[in-house]
């Protein structure tokens, strides 16, 4: 009996460990079944388009002189290197690098010994061919004084053969006597002949002396010269560039001794942007002066549009612009950069923004009735600087519309119909 009853209550502890996890797990799942049937639905979230904060300013078209920032390079329209026209030594070099000059200055003096030889004997040349003309002038003188003479003498020989023809014939003179009068007859013809021939070549041989002459002009003149080139002079005003001689040294013809430029013809070389050349062209047709001003090592520099390059590089953006310096000139050097602005003339119906307003080159936007950016392509024609300082892009846009709202805020992400938000309108002035 004591056996079965315990058999019994075991079983019955197995079957009560078997289903109590049952009924733990399913009570906890129904729970847990309830507490999401019951959860409470949270409602959408609406998104809202953002609002882009930008200030803008309105669009008063008026009148503006613009202008333009060039940046340009200091260069001379005549630059020189001198050379030896001469050989000869070195004297004295008077001048150094930098120096300013003026024109006729002794820049380089070279040994003058041999060209004063070279002159001297070229005046004693010429005093010789002048000598030589004198003289042909003294001997033509001489022949036509004595060509009368010989003929005359000429005129009594031949009398005194026919008169001694005469009496050979009628045998009262000697045979001898008539011959020889006819020698003396011959001697006085060919005498006679020779002043005559004389005569007649007394225009050439004055043109012959004349021409020595002038040959021995030349080479005096010659002499002279190249005397004169012992001492090497400024052709013009202007700076030293370099000196390439010293004292001592031997110079040959051709050898280059110093470099300069002039000063007084001082440009600046400065490429004019391609979209504004129609309205310097046209200024330049019209005879306007167009003046650009700047400073280098705070000198003030003025320089005037002279002319265009002939020709423009492959792949630039417009054409170089060469600006005569009028102002300046004299204490700047060649070689430097300067940043220049350019005035043009004034014209109507301009737009000053700041340049935040200005997207690339030629696109600005503006704020529409529902607060949304347009773009708006203008033409972009130069800067104006205000009272006080400020500087500000000109445009072109003769068909903006009237008090249209122009974005003065630059975005990073600016586009057609962004949402934006002013904040208050900027001074456009």
């Amino acid at each position: 009996m004591h056996s079965e009853s315990d058999n019994t209550s075991g079983a019955k502890v197995r079957l009560k460990r078997w289903w109590l996890p049952v009924v733990i797990l399913s009570v906890a799942g129904a729970a847990a079944a309830a507490l999401i049937a019951t959860k409470a639905k949270p409602k959408p979230v609406a998104m809202a388009e953002r609002a882009w904060l930008v200030s803008t300013t309105k669009a008063n078209p008026s009148r503006y002189a613009p202008s333009l920032t060039l940046y340009g390079r200091i260069e001379s329209l005549w630059s020189s290197e001198l050379t030896a026209g001469v050989a000869a030594d070195v004297l004295e070099v008077p001048v150094v690098e930098g120096e300013l000059v003026a024109k006729g200055t002794i820049l380089v003096r070279l040994d003058d010994r041999d060209e004063r030889l070279e002159l001297a004997q070229r005046e004693a040349e010429l005093k010789q061919a002048i000598a030589r003309i004198e003289t042909e002038k003294t001997r033509h003188q001489a022949n036509m004084e004595a060509l009368p003479r010989e003929k005359s003498l000429l005129n009594l020989t031949r009398s005194e053969v026919i008169r001694l023809q005469d009496l050979v014939k009628k045998k009262v003179g000697a045979q001898s006597a008539l011959d020889t009068s006819r020698q003396a007859l011959d001697r006085q013809a060919i005498a006679l002949s020779l002043r005559q021939q004389a005569v007649d070549d007394h225009p050439a041989r004055m043109a012959e002396a004349e021409a020595e002459r002038e040959r021995a002009e030349a080479l005096r003149d010659q002499a002279r010269l190249d005397l004169e080139r012992c001492e090497v002079r400024a052709p013009f005003n202007g700076r030293i560039a370099r000196v390439l001689v010293s004292p001592g040294r031997r110079a040959r013809v051709g050898d280059p001794l110093v470099s300069m430029y002039d000063t007084d013809e001082l440009l600046v070389r400065a490429q004019l942007p391609s979209r504004h050349m129609p309205a310097i062209r046209a200024a330049m047709g019209a005879g306007a002066t167009l003046v650009a001003a700047g400073s280098i090592d705070g000198v003030p520099i003025r320089a005037q549009l002279r002319s265009l390059a002939g020709e423009a590089a492959s792949g630039t953006g417009g054409v170089d612009g060469l600006f005569r310096v009028v102002a300046g000139g004299e204490q700047v050097n060649q070689g430097r950069f300067v940043r220049l602005e350019l005035a043009l003339p004034a014209q109507d119906g301009l737009i000053a923004l700041p340049h935040e307003s200005i997207y690339g080159t030629d696109r600005i936007y503006l704020v529409d009735e529902q607060n949304r950016m347009r773009a708006w392509q203008v033409a972009r024609v130069g800067e104006v600087r205000l009272e006080g300082g400020r500087v500000r892009v000109l445009i072109s846009a003769p068909d903006l519309p009237a008090d249209a709202r122009v974005v003065t805020t630059q975005l990073p992400n600016a586009l057609d119909g962004l949402l934006v938000r002013e904040t208050g309108a900027a001074d456009a002035k």
